[in-house]
Formats: C-alpha cells, structure tokens, sequence
C-alpha cells in the first residue's frame, strides 16, 4: 500500500467506524481537542476530515441552538453515515462530502476549524492547512490533533501484518501516527501564517477489547481489510495468534488499557 488513504473506505467500514472506533478511540481522543477548543454559544464551526461526525456532534451541544457546524468528509460513504445518525440538542449539522485542499466556502466563514485525527491522511497537509487558514474569519481559531507515538500494542499489529499477510501493510500502521511530532505540526500551521500558535501533548485514555476482538475491529474498519481478506486462512490465524500472545501482557482483566498520546496544535488567523 503506498500511500495510506480512507478514500477506499466502504459502507460498511464506514458503519464499523461508527460502531467501534467512535466510541473506543475517536471518543477519549475527542476531550483534549474540545477542551482547547472552548467553543462558546453561538460560534460557527467546520469540522475537517469529519468521519462519522462524532465532532461535529459534539460541537452542536456546545455551541447551541445560535450556532452552527458545518462537517466535511472526503468519503462520501462517512458523510451518508454521519447524515444518518442521531443528531443532538443544538445547532443544526450541514453535511458535505468535499476534499479538506479544497474546502467549498467562501473565504472568512467560520468562527472555529476543528480538525481530529484527519490530518496524518491528507496528502497534501500544508494546503489543507491553508484551506482552514482561508475560511476562518479574522482571529478565529483552529484546534487539530494527531496520535501521538506508536504504542506496543501497534507495534504488535504492525510486526503481526508484516509477518504473516503483507509488508507494505505497515504503510498505513505507520501512516497513523506519522504526525506525532508537535514541533512539526506547529510549524505547519505557522507556514501557512497562523499566530498564537500552541502545541502540546495529552493523554487519551483507551479503554480497548481483547486482543482479538481489537484486532478485528481496527483491520476491518481501514482500508487494510480487503488485502487482509485475501490473505490464506493460515496466514491470518498465524497473523492473529502472534498478536494475541505479542499482547499478552498489555490484557487487565480481560481487557487491554492504553494511554495513548495525542498532539494537540491550536493557533488563530491574524
């Protein structure tokens, strides 16, 4: 896999995202970026690169009835999910399946850009970043996070696709947490003349399934599910076994916790 893409992403990857990764991953990770967000009543929001819109629900709470969010995806098979999901008290949620290097708005738009987990996966990362510089209005603000340093319990999934399926899998292992430099990011964003430019690290505190379930659901809900799919029953029960004993010490209670580091970027247009 040379280049590590959700554009592959299918209906029902997109409906497994919803179903696990929301609430076990993109959740823990999603307090940090609201946090430094600190959306007020009334805000206009864009939330980039918006999956199944777990953000972009959060922030109609936040901002209220006076508000407004505005999400975009660049699979259209993420937006019809997040489209078909309960919406909460609050502002109203505009859909639009749109590329983050091309952001389909006028110029000063928005009030805040909110951008989680999403931008490791732009090819073009300092024009997405410049898309969000283009559509804020003057002094607004953007907030991005990024996985911060691989854990073990990627580095098992990693060495476990590497040595039973295919190598190039690790492409996309290793595409995920690709933006775990804070440095890096801030200097994207003062590139594309933002101020006030803040970059940290935060803990999301994942509470993750077994070792099998986990393996499963994360393969099945990436675009590395077909060629694992393909790969001989003997060579993914091999796959499965190395993990499950390569994670044997992480499991508590039957269970595998994980503080995973997160970077956190927030800075404003002049």
């Amino acid at each position: 896999m040379s280049t590590a893409t959700y554009r592959e992403f299918a209906g029902s990857a997109a409906t497994k995202y919803e179903e696990f990764f929301v609430p076990t991953i993109a959740t823990p990770f999603s307090v940090g970026l609201l946090r430094a967000a600190a959306l007020q009543p009334g805000e206009s929001v864009l939330d980039v690169a918006c999956g199944t819109g777990l953000i972009a629900r959060l922030a109609a709470g936040a901002v209220g009835a006076a508000g407004s969010i505005t999400a975009v995806d660049l699979a259209p098979d993420m937006i019809e999910v997040a489209a078909a999901t309960e919406q909460p008290d609050g502002a109203e949620i505009e859909w639009h399946q749109a590329d983050a290097v091309s952001l389909p708005f006028p110029d000063k738009s928005f009030d805040v850009v909110l951008c989680q987990m999403g931008l490791m996966f732009i090819e073009d990362k300092a024009g997405a970043v410049e898309e969000m510089h283009r559509v804020l209005r003057p002094r607004g603000r953007v907030i991005i996070n990024t996985p911060g340093t691989m854990q073990t319990l990627f580095e098992n999934l990693e060495a476990s696709l590497i040595d039973h399926i295919n190598p190039e899998l690790s492409g996309f292992v290793r595409a995920v947490f690709s933006m775990h430099d804070p440095t890096a990011l801030g200097r994207l964003l003062a590139d594309a003349d933002f101020v006030e430019i803040e970059t940290t690290q935060y803990l999301a505190q994942l509470d993750l399934p077994t070792p099998t379930e986990f393996l499963w659901q994360y393969i099945n809900l990436t675009p590395m599910a077909p060629l694992v799919a393909q790969a001989p029953e003997t060579a993914k029960a091999a796959m499965e076994a190395q993990f499950v004993e390569s994670c044997a010490a992480l499991v508590v209670d039957g269970r595998v916790p994980l503080a995973q580091p997160a970077v956190l970027a927030a800075a404003r247009r002049p």
